[in-house]
């Protein structure tokens, strides 16, 4: 029953893409009400469907690959609509519904009976680590869809030739404010979940998770984002210099996410 609810998610997730794909070819907003409808819908069935594959298994549905895809779609979707809910920012669907889509797609696509849970995921870390890992990715997506914004409301303002995106992208107040509330919740988000991984991986496997590729990429995709605070709030930075930093951060998050441990092994071997 988790299955045809995720491919039921998918489905009405399909709605949220083609509203995006829609409005970038044509430069005005396409049919937003009726996809936003679509995607709590679909974000509806696909949590039931992580429920019921939880609820099956007896553990956090993420410890496969296609159960990580499916968690952070799921996840990416719940930010968009708490970020909607405060700000009602609609170019923001733009950027973030194609995510949600590719996400649970994938999940769709690397879908098999899943193996018998690695000795080395039988911790309750898990319910710490990834979890937090995965929200603060999710707020630190949203904080690149903001600077994104940000330097394309930017540009427009600039040009002596504005197009039809002037008029609805937000503010670059409103986008600057989104970017950094949302640095601020994802950042420390992170940290947890790097120090919590620290811990759980030490007890298990000693010294050797440092050697991880995916441990070394966390560390640099963090520092990254420790410069972006600390320029905020020591040096004042706001708008342009701080949505490139946003974005160059988001690139390690994307990296981060979708390395793998090389000849399989490692401590996240096990997403392979």
């Amino acid at each position: 029953m988790y299955v045809v609810l995720l491919r039921l998610a998918l489905g009405l997730y399909s709605v949220g893409l083609l509203h995006s794909v829609l409005t970038v070819l044509n430069k005005k907003h396409m049919f937003f009400r009726p996809a936003l409808g679509a995607v709590i819908a679909g974000f509806v069935c696909h949590v039931l469907s992580i429920v019921l594959r939880g609820m099956e298994a007896q553990y956090l549905p993420i410890t496969q690959r296609y159960e990580a895809f499916s968690f952070y779609g799921a996840l990416v979707a719940a930010g968009f609509l708490i970020a909607y809910a405060k700000y009602r920012i609609s170019p923001l669907s733009v950027f973030v519904f194609p995510l949600i889509f590719v996400m649970t797609f994938i999940a769709n696509l690397f879908y098999n009976p899943p193996p018998p849970i690695p000795g080395i995921l039988r911790s309750n870390w898990i319910y710490i680590h990834i979890p937090l890992v995965f929200l603060g990715f999710t707020a630190l997506f949203i904080a690149f869809t903001a600077a994104v914004m940000y330097l394309l409301q930017e540009r427009e303002l600039k040009s002596k030739h504005p197009t039809i995106f002037h008029d609805r992208l937000p503010s670059l107040e409103l986008s600057d404010d989104l970017a950094y509330k949302s640095l601020a919740i994802g950042f420390p988000l992170i940290t947890l979940g790097i120090i919590s991984g620290a811990l759980w991986a030490q007890a298990v496997a000693g010294l050797s998770w440092a050697k991880d590729i995916k441990v070394l990429l966390s560390f640099f995709t963090w520092f990254v984002y420790l410069l972006l605070i600390h320029y905020r709030l020591i040096a004042g930075w706001r708008g342009k210099k701080a949505a490139y930093l946003a974005i160059v951060g988001f690139i390690g998050v994307l990296l981060t996410f979708l390395a793998a441990s090389p000849l399989g092994s490692g401590f996240h071997s096990f997403y392979q």
